[in-house]
């Protein structure tokens, strides 16, 4: 099915290439691997075609494909758990790559949770590898369990979306990507390197804004759960649902979580058919949520955060505020794009919580170009000073610009061939596809309020909601997430400004500070960048199981109530010392960064702690 064919439109055009090009690089809301993608994908590989796939045709008419990875060594070898990978073809140009992990407690009575990655154009499997699937990848591109994977307390599904991302395409052809954009090159223009996901029309594809990419979503797991009693799995249906994502996931989340809903409620009052969902719990670790607010926080965030780092000098602090503040400046210019979306009827619309950017005003040219005007302004000079004068990590300011983690040894390992003739694919595989980014570039996506109004839809519809955030990371740092978390209006939101932070502990270690009442809660993970499983594997998991299990999320040991909340100080007070960076390049570099990879390694081989279960029972 072709999603943006619902509507009439015209294909859209960047705006200026001086204006795109200055919001790609670093400011990229990508998770750590746009140049190592980069790189990877300049290596000679052409695939061959996978072997010895299962395909079924669910009872909607979807074709799925898959292998079962496991059974060939492959990532999830845990005695008696399943997985499956392949891909879900919704249409003779949509093939959407999926991997399926069972839990590894009770498959048949555990919850159902979808991850996402960002971006946008960012590939989950960043999650599955880096953070919190079932294996990690080592240099040697050897794999090896993961003791702390969120599979441990509930089925996980991994989505290369939108269609062009990961191993996901329309169609695909041979070519290379270009350098400086990282944009695809078919092979009249550069010497092939490989065969890659291209998009249709070519770099330009049909998915340019995040509510567009909720309803292509929608129709993917519908594909997916319609077939579900067709795999040899003891998952024959889904219990309860869970959507937990990252990053730009801050759009991704509110807005697939919102449009399910809404679709959920139609096969409820039998208006459309499909698998009705039991919608239970939503998760959002750092993401960019609403820009208006969020942007103020960039330079805040830089000289005032709790690591004692003065990133930048008073002048460029300065700057940057005042960029954001000044007539025509990020705040000005995001209303100039919504008072733009007001002129054609429908296109800016009120909700119930908030006001909705429509299609309506993102399929215009002009509207589009205003809004992604706004983003580049927010971007280029709020956002990105400090990518230009801090020399520090962009997902943790406690590393150097180029930070080594989290490694990227998985890219490689993707490419393998006996690895990808195990997971079905046949195809190159990139972490990112940025004709992806580019394309939600050009309508100002970024900077869209529709997000906000999503999130109290869905809070006022007593699904709970847990935001979490890596209190190191910058690109979307803590400060903001905290700013968004008290800025949302919906039925207990004073309730909620008003309880305190409470202590996150698990295994008698406190790992962060936790201000909740009923059913939300906003999380600061200490001494965690950007992947927060990935700097704080036990943490994470802890929260996670809570989350979806419906206790609180301090310490586990009560079940929520629609009054239950934190008490503690109205701030999260908690502070830490920074290590001076090291060498910027060189044999010295090159030790830190080995070292510093291998502490994060033995994170994942310390037991859990005794203390608190690793999985919760059945919730009431």
């Amino acid at each position: 099915m072709l999603f943006k064919n619902l509507f009439a439109s015209a294909a859209l055009l960047l705006s200026s290439s001086e204006l795109a090009l200055a919001s790609l690089g670093s400011r990229f809301h990508t998770d750590k691997s746009t140049v190592p993608k980069l790189r990877n994908a300049k290596r000679t590989y052409f695939p061959k075609p996978a072997t010895n796939l299962n395909e079924f045709t669910t009872p909607t008419g979807v074709k799925i494909r898959y292998k079962k990875p496991g059974d060939e060594g492959v990532c999830e070898t845990t005695d008696g758990v399943d997985s499956y990978s392949g891909y879900i073809d919704l249409a003779p140009n949509v093939h959407v790559f999926f991997w399926f992990f069972e839990s590894r407690s009770n498959p048949a009575e555990d919850p159902m949770t979808l991850w996402l990655n960002g971006g946008p154009g960012s590939d989950s499997l960043i999650g599955l590898f880096q953070e919190l699937g079932p294996c990690r990848i080592n240099e040697d591109l050897s794999s090896v369990l993961n003791p702390y994977s969120w599979n441990n307390v509930s089925n996980m599904l991994f989505l290369s979306q939108p269609v062009g991302v990961g191993f996901s395409y329309q169609e695909i052809a041979n070519g290379s990507f270009g350098a400086y954009t990282g944009t695809f090159l078919n092979s009249s223009q550069a010497k092939p390197t490989g065969t890659y996901p291209i998009l249709d029309p070519v770099n330009l594809g049909e998915v340019d804004t995040t509510d567009l990419a909720a309803m292509a979503a929608w129709h993917i797991l519908q594909g997916f759960f319609s077939g579900l009693k067709s795999l040899d799995a003891e998952v024959s249906s889904v219990r309860d649902f869970n959507l937990w994502t990252e990053s730009y996931g801050g759009h991704y989340g509110p807005a697939f979580f919102n449009y399910f809903q809404e679709q959920n409620a139609k096969i409820g009052t039998n208006e459309t058919k499909g698998v009705k969902l039991n919608f239970a719990t939503l998760g959002i670790g750092n993401g960019i949520i609403d820009e208006a607010i969020q942007a103020e926080y960039y330079p805040e965030f830089a000289v005032n955060n709790t690591y004692g780092i003065k990133a930048y000098n008073d002048t460029v602090y300065n700057y940057a505020r005042f960029a954001n503040f000044m007539p025509n400046g990020c705040l000005d210019q995001i209303e100039a794009c919504k008072q733009a979306a007001a002129s054609p009827k429908g296109g800016y619309v009120k909700e119930a919580h908030g006001h909705q950017i429509t299609y309506e005003a993102s399929s215009n040219p002009s509207i589009a170009t205003a809004c992604s005007e706004a983003a580049d302004m927010c971007r280029d000079n709020v956002e990105s000073p400090y990518y230009y004068f801090s020399g520090r990590g962009v997902y943790d300011i406690r590393h150097p610009y180029n930070d080594p983690t989290p490694p990227t040894y998985f890219t490689d390992y993707l490419n393998l061939p006996e690895v990808q003739n195990a997971i079905g694919v046949s195809v190159n595989y990139t972490d990112a596809n940025n004709d992806v980014y580019w394309y939600f570039q050009s309508t100002g996506d970024f900077i869209y309020p529709n997000f906000l109004a999503d999130l109290e839809n869905i809070l006022a519809s007593g699904v709970r909601v847990s935001l979490f955030y890596g209190d190191a990371d910058y690109i979307c740092n803590w400060f903001g997430g905290e700013a968004i978390s008290l800025a949302l209006k919906y039925p207990n939101s004073k309730e909620f400004a008003a309880a305190g932070y409470a202590p996150l502990t698990y295994g008698g270690v406190e790992y962060g500070e936790v201000r909740e009442y009923g059913n939300f809660s906003f999380t600061r993970i200490y001494e965690a960048g950007h992947e927060v499983p990935y700097y704080q594997p036990q943490a994470a998991l802890a929260l996670f199981n809570r989350t979806i299990n419906f206790f609180n999320i301090a310490d586990g040991s009560e079940k929520i109530t629609p009054t239950l909340g934190t008490n503690g100080s109205a701030s999260a007070t908690h502070t830490a010392t920074a290590e001076p960076l090291p060498a910027s390049s060189g044999s010295a570099y090159n030790v830190w960064s080995k070292s510093l990879v291998s502490s994060y390694s033995v994170l994942d081989n310390q037991p859990p702690a005794s203390a608190t279960p690793t999985r919760y029972g059945n919730r009431a």
